[in-house]
Parts: structure tokens; C-alpha cells; sequence
């Protein structure tokens, strides 16, 4: 899915605004783990929409998680997390916005970015970056049936609401790319 980007700094010290990601880092630099959910669904979803080079996402699992192994975790991140295998482990990519969060969640309770905001100051980049995938990778996951319903919802949009997603969703990659 040309993801290329380096993970974000704050992968490596949990300093970041997003509550649910410096939470779940900070949890997993303190302890060496966290659960299958919080590994999918928050540090692997954020990694997979912002753009992460898949391979950089694995080896930040084996180094950070006490129960990596890379047997587990090379499959697991790269075909389920990650869906950078093509599809063989997974029928399509584990993706979802800020809402998808909330409802799992606390970690919204107190954030200053609102899951229910693609656009704007208070977006949840979450929610931004997942609406820029859709947008990204249309003609891919058009084709995808499970993802049918996701991609329809794409027409909702008008062309505004898709620039102006588009051009956050740019910002937001460039506040966390490092310098190379």
C-alpha cells in the first residue's frame, strides 16, 4: 500500500497528544506489553494509516513487547496489522477511525481531538488519516468486497470534504515525520 514513512518519535516515548496512543505506548514502554487489541487496533492502526514502512512497525514490536517473537510477530504485523502481505493472512486491512476507538475505549474521555472530526483543529488524526486511506487506496479496496461498505461510503463526501482531508491528512504526516 506504499507505506514508506518512518514510525512517529513519540513511538519510542509515548509523548504525543493522541490519549489512546500515549497510553498504550507509554503502558507497553513501562511494562513491555499490551494486549492483541491495543497492538491492532491503536499503535498498528495509526502506524497503517499514517504510512509506517510495515517493516519498521515489526521490528518496533520485537523490540518493545516481552512476548515478541518473530515467528508471531512477523505474520501477525505484517499480514494482519499492517495488511502489507497482499491479503494472505488477512481478507482485508484492520482499519477504522477515531469513533472505532471510542467505542473500545476510554482513551477518548479527555483527549483534545474529537474521533468525530476529520477535519478542523480538534480532528482526531485518527479519523482524518483513516478517511486519506480510503481515499488513497479507493481503486484498491474497491475491489475488496469486505471492504465494499467502507469504500461507499466514500461518496458522502463532496469534493471539499475530500480535499480538505486530504491536505490535514498530509499535515498530520508531516508534524510526525522525523527529518531524515
Amino acid at each position: 500500500m506504499n507505506a514508506e514513512l518512518s514510525l512517529p518519535d513519540f513511538y519510542w516515548t509515548g509523548e504525543t497528544e493522541m490519549a489512546c496512543l500515549r497510553a498504550v505506548i507509554k503502558q507497553t514502554l513501562r511494562h513491555g506489553y499490551a494486549h492483541h487489541i491495543q497492538r491492532l487496533m491503536v499503535t498498528g492502526l495509526f502506524a497503517l494509516l499514517y504510512g509506517a514502512h510495515p517493516r519498521r512497525v515489526h521490528e518496533w514490536y520485537l523490540a518493545v513487547y516481552v512476548d515478541a517473537v518473530e515467528w508471531v510477530e512477523l505474520p501477525n504485523t505484517l499480514g494482519m496489522s499492517q495488511y502489507a502481505d497482499g491479503g494472505v493472512m488477512a481478507s482485508k486491512p484492520y482499519i477504522a477511525s477515531g469513533k472505532y476507538i471510542q467505542r473500545m475505549s476510554n482513551h477518548c474521555a479527555g483527549c483534545r481531538f474529537d474521533p468525530a472530526k476529520s477535519t478542523g483543529p480538534s480532528a482526531c488524526p485518527f479519523t482524518t488519516l483513516y478517511w486519506d486511506y480510503l481515499l488513497r487506496h479507493e481503486p484498491v479496496l474497491g475491489k475488496n468486497p469486505r471492504m465494499s461498505m467502507q469504500v461507499r461510503n466514500l461518496a458522502r463526501l463532496d469534493g471539499k470534504q475530500k480535499a480538505a482531508i486530504q491536505k490535514q491528512a498530509g499535515e498530520i504526516r508531516a508534524a510526525y515525520s522525523s527529518p531524515s
